[in-house]
Parts: structure tokens; sequence; C-alpha cells
């Protein structure tokens, strides 16, 4: 008998088919990546400022959003000024001799909150000398201008995040702060760069601005997330900002330190030249130009002199003499070491305070001849009928009366052949702008 074979058969899943690849391959590939990534890494740091490979769907997507208008940027400055509104202020400082509506406008001053009751601005020099002040001011540090000012107090105000600088010759775009008739408006300013410099006015270093930017000194600047970049300052013969932190230090400093009775010297000085270097015999100072008689300085100072240092500190430019004044108290004694026609001298003087306020009939200026301009106006005094005029030191009397290109002796002469209460019209410059001035007998 035949038997039928029996077959048997196995269900299940058939292992599919994976091709091995070849260890050579693998390494070769490891490689490959390895090689890629470390060019990468090294492109990176060879050349940090080339952009990266910009991802392609962005630009798709860009395509579909709406062409950035200029309303998007007044939504988006107008959104920074309700974050900065507690924080931001137009203060009315004293008048520069119009005392109009229009004058107290345009020279509103913008200050920011530090505390609840202190704010903090910068000044410029002409807002201040006058007996009284509007401004309520504490403190003030006359060589950079720096003031903190009693402010009514305000239980909401916080002061902003300070900027943390990245890049700053970077050019960007910075919220400037511009005082209007009644508040304080902000508005975009680009700054192409900012660099780094130092000066005595400040205790650290200060960014200087290029000459094209549209800010104005005492103007605080913001980012368009409302961080405090700082407060705009004079800085040589152009301008500069004085980072937050700075600012905010300078503040905390000026706050702690005694107040001083400003002292004035009546000295003015100069570069020194490689030709009055020769001649003086001095390598290296400021060169004294001219010395009030009235001061205490006349009887220790000579124009001609070479100031190389004040109490140990060199002078370098006038900047550093200007600097070291404006911080000299009444009272204050101080070592001058000075180069006369080639021997040194070590000199001491001390600081007195203010003169007594001068009556207001009297013409109350020190003056000194321009050639074919007029006379230079190098000191007013208080209370006098130059100062209720509204002239500053630093003006040129181009005309007084009937006379054109006075002499100090006719400014002088012209204001007292005046009646008692009459008004002498009086031309000046300015800088670069021409005024007319009334001075009352």
């Amino acid at each position: 008998m035949a038997s039928n074979p029996t077959r048997t058969f196995v269900t299940g899943e058939v292992a599919p088919h994976r091709p091995r690849i070849a260890r050579e391959t693998r390494r070769l590939l490891m490689t490959a990546a390895l090689a890629v990534l470390t060019l990468w890494v090294l492109a990176r740091i060879r050349f940090p400022d080339r952009p990266v490979t910009p991802n392609p769907v962005t630009p798709l997507l860009s395509q579909l959003t709406g062409v950035p208008r200029f309303s998007d940027l007044a939504t988006a400055i107008d959104d920074v000024r309700g974050r900065l509104a507690p924080s931001l202020m137009a203060l009315v400082p004293v008048g520069t001799g119009g005392g109009g509506s229009a004058a107290r406008r345009t020279d509103r001053v913008p200050a920011l909150r530090i505390r609840d009751d202190l704010a903090v601005a910068v000044l410029d020099p002409r807002f201040r000398g006058g007996e009284a002040d509007p401004l309520g001011v504490i403190a003030e540090d006359r060589a950079s201008g720096l003031a903190l000012i009693r402010v009514e107090k305000q239980s909401r105000s916080a002061l902003p995040t300070v900027w943390m600088p990245q890049r700053l010759e970077k050019p960007r775009y910075a919220i400037a702060s511009s005082p209007s008739a009644d508040d304080v408006s902000l508005r975009p300013a680009f700054i192409g760069s900012l660099t780094p410099v130092t000066t005595p006015r400040w205790i650290g270093p200060v960014w200087a601005l290029p000459r094209d930017v549209d800010v104005a000194a005492g103007a605080f600047l913001f980012t368009d997330d409302a961080e405090l970049v700082g407060v705009v300052a004079p800085y040589e013969d152009g301008l500069a900002v004085v980072p937050g932190s700075l600012l905010l230090i300078a503040a905390g400093d000026l706050l702690r330190q005694p107040q001083k009775v400003p002292a004035d010297l009546g000295v003015d000085v100069q570069p020194l030249t490689p030709r009055l270097s020769i001649a003086s015999g001095a390598e290296k100072g400021i060169v004294v130009t001219w010395v009030d008689p009235r001061s205490a300085a006349a009887s220790v100072l000579k124009a001609g002199d070479v100031i190389q240092a004040v109490d140990g500190t060199d002078m370098s430019t006038p900047d550093d003499w200007h600097v070291r004044m404006a911080r000299l108290g009444a009272g204050e004694k101080i070592t001058l070491h000075v180069m006369r026609r080639g021997t040194e001298r070590e000199l001491h003087l001390a600081a007195a305070g203010p003169d007594l306020k001068t009556p207001a009939s009297a013409l109350g200026l020190t003056m000194r001849p321009v050639p074919r301009v007029g006379a230079e106006v190098v000191r007013v005094d208080r209370g006098s009928a130059a100062e209720a005029a509204g002239i500053r030191a630093g003006d040129v009397i181009t005309a007084i009366a009937d006379r054109s290109v006075p002499t100090t002796g006719q400014v002088q002469s012209s204001f007292a052949s005046a009646q008692q209460g009459d008004l002498v019209i009086v031309s000046i410059r300015r800088g670069t702008e021409h005024r007319v001035m009334a001075l009352q007998r």
C-alpha cells in the first residue's frame, strides 16, 4: 500500500529585505557630515557679519502679509508713548528773557522720573542762574548739566528697563523724546552708529553721535520695546548719548553729594598750539587768554600763562578746565601748576563766592572788544539790567542805540546816557542768530 506524503505549511510574517551598508560606506558618510559641520562652524567664526542662508519659507509667507506703512510706525510709537507716559515729563525752565508763552513752549525741558517724587534731566546752561527756580532743582552738576528735580509725587510711575548695548557700530532706529506745547512727544531718529568716547564731564564712557543725527541735547532715547537707551548731552562740538546705566549711577552720586555754592575764577583759556608751546616753554597744558581784573585770580594769573595741572590733574584741553571750574565751590582752595616764560610755578588760589546782587539800574556787563564786530559779553552780573534783558555770556553786541560795531566803552556810555526808566535797544549775535533786546535804564 502506497502512503501519501504529508506536506507541512508554516504560516507567518515574512521578514523584509534590508540591504546592509558596508562599514566603509558608513564611515565615509559620517566623515562627510562632520566635514560639512566643521566648515559651517568655521565660516560663522571667520565671517560673523555674513547673514545665514535665509529660510525660503519666510519670503513666501511675507507675500501673504501687507507692506508696512507709516501708520504702522505711528502706531508703534504711540504704543511706546503709552508705556512711557508715567515716566516722561515736560518741565518749564527759567525764562530766557522773552517770558512769553511761545518761549515757554519751545524751551520746555524733557525729564524722566527715576523715583515717585524725583526726575532727572540734562539742562542747558541758559536755564540756570536765576534766584527763583521754577524747575525745583535740588541738585545739579554744572559741568555736565545733569540735574535732579523735585516733582509732584506719582505712585504709578515706573523706571523704564535700561537697554543693554550690542554692536554699537550697527545702524539702528531709536525713539527720541521731544517736548511739545503741553506734553512730551516721541518720534523716530535714525542713528548710523554709536562710538564709545570718554569725557571729563561724565564718570564713564559715553557714545558719540554722528553729525547728521536729528536729536537735541536733553532728549531721552528709547528702543521700540520702551527700553531706556540714554540721554543726549553735549560732547565737544557735537552730541553724545549718556548710557542709561551711567545716567542712573551719576544721578545717585549727585543725590548723595553735598551741593556747593558755585564760584567763578573769571579766567578764559584756549588750547596750547605748537607755536605757543615754543614761546612759553610748555609741552602741555592750556593757555590763559584773559583774567577778570575783579576776580581773585587777577593777582595770581596773567594772560599767556600755561596751566598744566589743577590739584594734580592734567589740563590737556579747555574742556578739562571748564569742567573743573564748573565743579568749583566757593571758598575751595586749589593748586595750579603753571608755566610762565619757561619757569614752572606752583600757585595757590582760593575761589571767591558769588558777588552780591547788582542793582537793576546797573548794566552789569563785563566785555571785551571784537574787532570790526562789536563787544563780546564775558560775564553778566546777577540782578543787573543785562540779565533782566536776557543777555548771556558769549553774546556779541553788534549795535546799541544809534551806534554800530560799538566798543566796550561805547556800550557802557550809551547805556549810562539814557534817562532813568528808558529802554535802550541793543542788537546781539548769539551763535549764528541775530536778536534785538531792550535794556532798561
